[in-house]
């Protein structure tokens, strides 16, 4: 194929992928382009990738990097000067580090955000989901907002409880974390809007969270700040920055994906009455169900990694420095690992192979906690409310990276009596 075909279809594609039609439902697209090109150039020395081969095997790469700083793009916008000076300055997440660095903080992070600290979270989250499904909004007889009432206050509620915010608090830290899910996605999808929106909620975390840390300071609490703020490694601690940094991220990744996935998850279901059915018929199902959701319609849509070195992938010889977009929503859609990829089957025996949470070094550190909450969120819904269907069509966010809805309103009917488990 000559290279301004090529160049076109991915130009095509970029553009085929901010349709309002593809926004809503983005995987018929993923898979015509996976059959023609399962690796595209999209120019500008940015490539995507559609299959679950290139997926994992870029997550687990050595010789890439998550850092777009090392691209060519990136580096081609600082000399050109076209970057916002607050892009430059800003610390970046662990999330977007290399190593040494970003072993050096997740080693930290992880003395702190432990597997007894999740469980410990087990009861709170239950409580707190029967409080919401006990509150007006779910008792008075008319539509709900899902998302509104249960997907959003859940995970605000508990990533707040456990970094230690006041409840107070957490309808700030709620309106924070929405503007700040746009700085997850590659700079090259962000207009100048969005850079001034996020450097100014940016300012009010950094504030706000540096305030809170010199409180723990002065009266540690049981709480995963004050964690932090202990965790060392041998004389090794985290800085002020790192620390505010890292606590930005456990907020987007611990609020908006969890959202997103006890609200893309509802959806699924409403749309696949058998299989919600089925959930309600056998609640032991709920594990691999909420795998087969994160399959199925996946809150992170896709993530990036720069090649250090030439690359082949799927065939084609990728440049050192050039960015490799790799779609997770079009990987977990694979018919080579998935059989009928596009049917939703919460008893899918290798639901969990999805590459929903990543992989590799950068792995999700809060998966295990998402998961709890949806299966608990989801399965509370289900057990109270025995009829559920929705109102009007779902309302789409105009999200890149990260997928998720607006609005869910839904008519509730057949009131159970059990509790969430």
């Amino acid at each position: 194929m000559a290279d301004g075909e090529q160049l076109d279809r991915g130009s095509l594609f970029f553009l085929e992928a901010f349709d309002p039609v593809n926004l809503a439902d983005p995987y018929p697209l993923y898979a015509r382009t996976r059959t023609t090109d399962p690796i595209l150039d999209g120019g500008n020395n940015i490539w995507f990738t559609f299959t679950h081969q290139a997926a994992y095997r870029l997550l687990r790469g050595r010789n890439v990097s998550s850092d777009e700083r090392n691209g060519t793009f990136f580096q081609r916008a600082v000399a050109d000067g076209t970057l916002p000076d607050h892009v430059l300055e800003r610390e970046p997440f662990m999330l977007f580090l290399d190593p040494p660095d970003h072993t050096r903080l997740r080693a930290l992070v992880n003395k702190a955000f432990t597997p007894r600290r999740v469980e410990a979270m087990v009861e709170r989250i239950t409580a707190r989901t029967e409080a919401l499904l006990s509150a007006d909004a779910f008792t008075d007889g008319g539509p709900v907002d899902i998302v509104e009432h249960l997907a959003h206050p859940l995970p605000v509620a508990v990533i707040c409880e456990m970094l230690g915010v006041p409840e107070s608090d957490h309808e700030l830290f709620g309106a924070w974390s929405e503007v700040m899910t746009k700085s997850v996605d590659p700079s090259i999808l962000r207009d100048e809007a969005d850079e001034v929106a996020i450097a100014g909620a940016a300012a009010e975390l950094d504030r706000y969270i540096s305030e809170l840390l010199v409180d723990r300071r002065a009266e540690p609490t049981d709480d995963l700040l004050s964690a932090l703020l202990t965790a060392r490694d041998g004389e090794d601690r985290l800085s002020e920055a790192e620390l505010v940094s890292l606590v930005v991220l456990l907020l987007i990744a611990g609020h908006e994906t969890t959202v997103n996935l006890i609200g893309n998850g509802i959806v699924a279901l409403l749309r696949n009455p058998d299989q919600l059915a089925q959930w309600q018929a056998d609640p032991s199902l709920a594990r691999n169900a909420v795998d087969e959701l994160l399959r199925y319609d996946p809150p992170v849509q896709f993530t990036m990694r720069v090649m250090l070195e030439e690359t082949e992938i799927e065939g084609v010889t990728v440049p050192p420095g050039d960015q490799v977009i790799v779609l997770l929503g079009a990987a977990n859609r694979d018919p080579s690992v998935f059989d009928k990829p596009d049917r939703l089957d919460i008893t899918r025996a290798n639901a969990g192979r999805n590459l929903a949470f990543g992989g590799g070094i950068h792995h999700c550190l809060g998966m295990t906690l998402a998961r709890i909450e949806g299966q608990i969120a989801i399965g509370a819904l289900l057990k109270r409310f025995h009829g559920i269907s929705l109102t009007v069509e779902p309302t789409i966010r105009s999200r890149m990276v990260l997928r998720g809805y607006r609005e869910i309103s839904v008519e509730l009917g057949g009131v159970g009596n059990g509790a969430a488990r």
